[in-house]
């Protein structure tokens, strides 16, 4: 790959009031081909900072500013009600919904953690949901799903992209939704979503290669808050 000095990077506003990069004179591009305009200027230094860094770290993350916007041009945008039913309907299997019968330690955790989550989803946007401690399947209520539905209607394309990459890392919709409007922190997010691995790596020691994906996670996780709120 060229070194990045011989590399030119410039964003631009067009006449349509949004900003694009240009890589070397050229308008930066999807994989499908379409132009990367972007809705702000926050953004496209995120985005800009993001090819940067590949460049010189070479680095292949799987969650990056560049994926999620090309995920968001590619594939939110022509397809929108497709990933707005998908992660609505990933709500029948958030990991908040899922309890621990045991050890009792962790299900206190899990208590003291995760049932002020559940509450909030019920206060802020009158969601009752549905939770359990054995390994039946749910499925939450239609009225529920359904709220939820309209609440996804109102994110752009590119907000929605950030919040269904959160929603695959975390494995959860009561996360994502609790983390960009500000009830928890990343760090919270984080610890939440993977509570129960934690509570192990705390009992048993960690596991370097499970630690090194954990950290990697708790990264992405921050890094795609900070995609959330540019937009």
């Amino acid at each position: 790959m060229a070194s990045l000095r011989k590399i030119n990077f410039e964003i631009i506003k067009n006449n349509n009031g949004k900003f694009c990069i240009k890589v070397n004179n050229k308008l930066l591009k999807t994989p499908k081909e379409n132009l990367v305009e972007l809705p702000n200027f926050s953004l496209a230094k995120i985005l800009l900072q993001d090819y940067k860094s590949k460049i010189k770290s070479k680095d292949v993350n799987i969650v990056s500013a560049i994926k999620i916007t090309n995920t968001a041009i590619d594939k939110i945008k022509p397809q929108n009600s497709y990933y707005i039913d998908e992660i609505t309907n990933n709500l029948n299997n958030d990991v908040l919904c899922y309890f621990s019968s045991s050890p009792e330690e962790l299900v206190n955790i899990q208590n003291k953690e995760w049932l002020p989550l559940i509450h909030y989803m019920k206060s802020s946007y009158d969601i009752d949901l549905t939770y359990t401690s054995n390994l039946f399947a749910i499925n939450q209520k239609t009225e529920s799903l359904s709220k939820l539905k309209n609440i996804l209607k109102e994110e752009n394309i590119f907000r929605l992209s950030a919040f269904y990459t959160l929603s695959q890392i975390t494995k959860s919709i009561i996360i994502p939704l609790a983390l960009v409007n500000n009830k928890i922190s990343a760090k919270k997010a984080f610890e939440n979503s993977n509570l129960e691995e934690l509570y192990q790596i705390s009992k048993w020691g960690k596991d370097e290669e499970a630690f090194n994906r954990l950290n990697t996670i708790k990264v992405d996780i921050r890094n795609i808050k900070k995609y959330y709120d540019s937009v």
